[in-house]
């Protein structure tokens, strides 16, 4: 069972990861408004995406260090303050496509802490026997960014503008900062002294599991960016497609926890679930190539369960491998995300542009193949070194 202290810093890692990622993902749900206002095409789009999320890759190992010396609780103080600013100048100030890029830079520095920093408090405050479920549901927070800022077309930028929701933001996420505890609280869980479930994990299946992660981040670039643009390609309306991608969002955290449950029933590691879901997320986003209509939605609330429905358990397999230094070594891997995260969207964007979305389609399915091809590997390494 979860306790109240664990729930309560379950909902301060969801709401913390959430908020730092709002300025992205409101940038890819409103660029109806937004790249014609400040002169921006699709190609843009994937630059100032690329910006957002290359910059975290830098950031992100930097913040690991950083939050494992100052603690979790200073680390979050210090991201929703910084969240709250940048994204309060971001629907003031940015008046052209360099300004827009420079404040999505400095989010991007400030999300870098806020994973190291919710994985540490998890780590020293959870039942291990409850731990995939726990990092699964930790893990609603980026799509559940993306429900945020799908259900902003409709409720706010339609009839009030894209800056009047990077203000409403701004506001969410200095209001973060009520749930951050006072004082630390002693560690009832124990979870460092439980014997690992699955994988060990040097330095080299690490950097491996980050490469993996970069590949399968390229599924959630297509989604949080694209997504909205691709639907409204098809025929749907704005709010038709705004929609999608808040229903497809709550189906990818719905994934995540189910998983997690699953995994912690079997008491089991994660790496052959990575495997699992990366290779369904290939099959799925290879089949919404020319899908329009009720197939295309049917698809695309599949990839977000497939294709996104992993980063829980990655960070489970990550935690549970190495308890002592879960910021430093969570933050690792979360810079692979950020790399394949930033990498890819000049790629996409470039073939939305000569080729359509169906190319976005393709270019996704072949990387989820390749990284569900890297966790493979990783678990067939491990399983030698135990016979």
């Amino acid at each position: 069972m979860i306790t109240r202290h664990t729930a309560r810093l379950l909902l301060l890692g969801v709401l913390l990861v959430t908020t730092s990622t709002q300025p992205v993902f409101l940038v890819g749900a409103s660029f109806f408004q937004i790249g014609p206002e400040l002169g921006i095409g699709p190609v843009g789009l994937g630059l100032l995406t690329a910006a957002f999320f290359l910059t975290s890759s830098v950031s992100s190992p930097l913040a690991g260090r950083w939050v494992q010396r100052v603690g979790w609780r200073r680390a979050m103080r210090v991201n929703c303050v910084a969240s709250a600013a940048v994204m309060a100048s971001t629907a003031v100030a940015a008046r052209s496509a360099w300004s827009l890029a420079g404040f999505l830079m400095a989010a991007a520095a400030v999300y870098g802490m806020a994973n190291p920093a919710a994985n540490m408090a998890l780590a020293a405050h959870t039942d291990p026997v409850r731990a995939a479920t726990v990092f699964g549901i930790k893990h609603a927070g980026i799509p559940g960014s993306t429900l945020l800022a799908g259900l902003a077309v409709p409720v706010v930028v339609i009839g009030f503008g894209w800056r009047a929701s990077f203000a409403v933001s701004a506001v969410l996420a200095a209001l973060v900062w009520l749930l951050i505890p006072r004082s630390e609280r002693e560690v009832h869980a124990g979870f460092g002294s439980q014997p690992r479930r699955g994988v060990p994990l040097d330095r080299s299946r690490l950097i491996g599991l980050a490469v993996a992660s970069g590949l399968g981040a390229t599924a959630a670039t297509a989604l949080g960016t694209y997504l909205v643009s691709a639907a409204i390609d098809t025929g749907m309306s704005e709010t038709g497609a705004g929609l999608l991608q808040s229903v497809g969002s709550a189906i990818s955290i719905l994934a995540r926890i189910v998983v997690g449950i699953g995994v912690d029933r079997r008491q089991a590691g994660g790496v052959r679930g990575l495997f699992l879901l990366f290779g369904g997320g290939a099959v799925t986003f290879a089949a919404l190539t020319g899908a329009n209509g009720w197939v295309f939605v049917i698809l695309v609330v599949v990839a977000y369960a497939t294709g996104w429905g992993w980063p829980g358990l990655m960070t489970f397999t990550v935690v549970d491998a190495n308890r002592g230094t879960a910021a430093a070594s969570s933050s690792v891997v979360q810079a692979g995300v950020f790399v394949g995260a930033g990498a890819t969207p000049i790629v996409l964007g470039a073939a939305v542009e000569r080729w359509g979305f169906d190319a976005v389609w393709v270019i996704v399915a072949a990387a989820l193949l390749a990284g569900a091809g890297v966790a493979r590997f990783i678990g067939r390494d491990a399983a030698a070194d135990r016979v």
